[in-house]
């Protein structure tokens, strides 16, 4: 296993963003269709959104936007948790792509 696959397997077991926002809405007694309702985000988007599994939804530029807005609605701070996605979205872009060639 290369060394970047062994580093986000250890960020995978930290709670992430999805962590928060999950814990936001629960502390807050917002359920899933008040959520789906106010922000428009569709309800399967945001238990992805929750459970950190961005594999299968659209483009990362709508995740980020899912994100902040769903993350301001909550009362968190949508910006930074938006900035925060899109700079691990950019490194596992960079590390998936690999050298052009080998040294």
């Amino acid at each position: 296993m290369r060394e970047i696959d062994r580093r986000y397997a250890q960020d995978a077991e930290r709670p992430g963003i999805g962590y928060l926002l999950a814990q936001a809405r629960v502390e807050r007694g917002v359920s899933l269709e008040e959520a789906a309702q106010a922000t428009r985000i569709r309800r399967d988007y945001r238990e992805k959104l929750e459970s950190d599994d961005h594999s299968t939804m659209p483009e990362p530029i709508y995740v980020r936007g899912f994100i902040k807005t769903y993350a301001n609605y909550l009362g968190l701070d949508g910006d930074r948790l938006a900035a925060q996605i899109r700079f691990w979205q950019e490194r596992r872009r960079r590390a998936r792509r690999g050298p052009l060639w080998d040294l």
